[in-house]
């Protein structure tokens, strides 16, 4: 009886009231943090207790700085197999390298600067030579008969002449010595030009020796090299005469062509002389000025400064160059005859050089300027 009353209540109990777990559903089950949230929503930041633990739990787990993990894998047996492997390579690779022959080398020259590829003009159209009045000499002579070069030179040449004016000219290219010139021994009035080499002379021979104030020559160069003032140039010539510039022209190797002697010579303020003298007095001031004095810095400036100049326009605007022009229309009053000359250095791309350009013409400034230009072009082929 007890037991039906049992079996009687359990089947009127409510039936909610019951748990039964198999009742759940699955989104009646709170959603539970996952590994990763669970780790985000940690605290930042351990106890030292815990970090002990850890590392004494995990001793593979402890934390290394850059330099103990770098040192780590250089310890490592595959970085020492490496390291070996890399060394024998570079070993094989320079046993099997093919030496030089240095001996050989030197017997020829270098072997970089002879493969150096020479520089090319600029716009080289072939252009056909022309009959003109004499050959071209000097060490590079046959080179430049071989190239379009001489077409140019003879052509620009032929022009001149054309005009009855005389023309004469000497290069040298100052880094191999090599030489080309047209005519080079004629002599005739070289104008303002000689203005130039006397100046320098002063400079090199009295400035830097102390036998003269640069304080009081430079404002008389000035006139002379920017202005060619004659005034200046015969105040000059007067306060320090002929005996410095003497030596100075022995040591350029300059002759006195024409002359008995270098005492006759240079009792004439504008004496006359050939383009292959007045070269030479040109190299001679290119050693003086390269030595980069502070005189001859001055110098320099004032020879880079200078107003007129066919050189300069002839070649590319941004070749320096270093130069001195010289002009006179006609006979006049003087013992002298039509000139237009200049002398100066170019610093070319391919090289510096030293050139003088003797000519008959009457101050034609401008027809020099082709001349000029195609001893430019020559120049390539001199090198």
């Amino acid at each position: 009886m007890a037991q039906q009353r049992a079996r009687h209540f359990r089947d009127e109990a409510p039936h909610e009231d019951v748990p039964d777990e198999r009742s759940h559903t699955a989104e009646s089950i709170p959603p539970q943090p996952s590994p990763r949230h669970a780790k985000e929503e940690a605290s930042p930041t351990r106890s030292h207790r815990e970090q002990s633990r850890q590392t004494h739990l995990y001793p593979h787990r402890r934390e290394q700085s850059p330099l103990n993990a770098i040192a780590s894998v250089v310890r490592s047996p595959m970085f020492a197999y490496a390291a070996g492997a890399l060394l024998i390579s570079a070993i094989l690779f320079a046993v099997t390298v093919p030496t030089v022959n240095l001996d050989a080398q030197s017997a020829s020259g270098s072997e970089a600067t002879q493969a150096k590829p020479k520089p090319r003009p600029k716009n080289d159209e072939p252009v056909e030579p022309r009959k003109v009045k004499h050959e071209l000499e000097g060490s590079s002579a046959d080179a430049v008969r071989r190239t379009n070069a001489y077409g140019v030179l003879t052509q620009a040449i032929g022009e001149f002449e054309d005009t009855e004016s005389l023309v004469s000219f000497a290069v040298r290219d100052l880094t191999t010595g090599n030489e080309l010139s047209y005519d080079s021994s004629r002599v005739q009035y070289p104008a303002s030009s000689i203005k130039a080499p006397y100046t320098a002379c002063v400079y090199e021979e009295l400035i830097e020796k102390g036998e003269a104030s640069v304080d009081e020559v430079y404002p008389i160069a000035q006139e002379i090299i920017l202005d060619s003032s004659d005034d200046a140039y015969q105040e000059l010539r007067d306060r320090y005469g002929s005996e410095a510039f003497e030596a100075w022209l022995k040591d350029a190797d300059v002759g006195y062509n024409g002359y008995d002697s270098y005492e006759e010579m240079l009792s004439h303020n504008y004496s006359h002389m050939c383009s292959d003298q007045l070269l030479r007095m040109w190299v001679q001031i290119y050693e003086y000025l390269r030595k980069d004095t502070e005189p001859g810095q001055q110098l320099a400036g004032l020879l880079s400064d200078r107003s007129v100049s066919a050189l300069r326009h002839a070649v590319e605007p941004k070749t320096k160059t270093w130069g001195k022009m010289g002009w006179f229309d006609d006979f006049g009053d003087y013992e002298s005859e039509p000139a237009t000359v200049e002398g100066g250095i170019v610093f070319a791309e391919e090289g510096p050089y030293a050139v003088a350009v003797m000519t008959t013409a009457p101050a034609q400034v401008s027809d020099l300027i082709p001349i000029f230009k195609a001893i430019a072009r020559a120049h390539y082929e001199m090198i």
